[in-house]
């Protein structure tokens, strides 16, 4: 009874982590440096993080694309951005602030779910550095 339980183990196991490889080679064609390289450049990659700066031109859509890894956002001069999933629909505005502050700010960044596709509506370029923590993968 015990070696049959844990082979159900084991195979649920198994079938777990090839389920969860196939989602990943499914989105790997969204990933930043692949699906939207003009917007995003890599300063640094290793096994633990990836460091991108990142730029969106007033009136430029950034493609379809996500990042799979949480990551520290620090946004270095904002845009007016929406957010749209691959329906089109709406998930998300960020407007900058009325009065631009002096340093930059700084926020946590959960993994992207679904791809999405950003436009900078606003008048000024978007620019940030993300740095993505890879050895948190979920």
């Amino acid at each position: 009874m015990r070696k049959l339980l844990f082979a159900i183990l084991v195979l649920g196991v198994v079938a777990a982590i090839d389920r969860a490889r196939a989602q990943n080679e499914e989105l790997a064609d969204y990933y930043p440096l692949k699906a939207a390289p003009e917007h995003h450049k890599p300063l640094l990659e290793n096994e633990f993080v990836l460091v991108l700066d990142v730029s969106i031109p007033a009136g430029a859509t950034v493609p379809a694309h996500l990042h799979p890894w949480p990551a520290v956002f620090i946004t270095l001069t904002p845009g007016h951005l929406l957010f749209r999933n691959l329906a089109g629909e709406v998930v998300r505005e960020v407007r900058p602030p009325i009065d631009i502050p002096e340093k930059p700010q700084v926020e946590w960044r959960k993994p992207d779910t679904e791809p999405i596709l950003i436009t900078n509506v606003g008048s000024s370029e978007q620019r940030a550095l993300r740095i993505e923590l890879k050895f948190l993968a979920r």
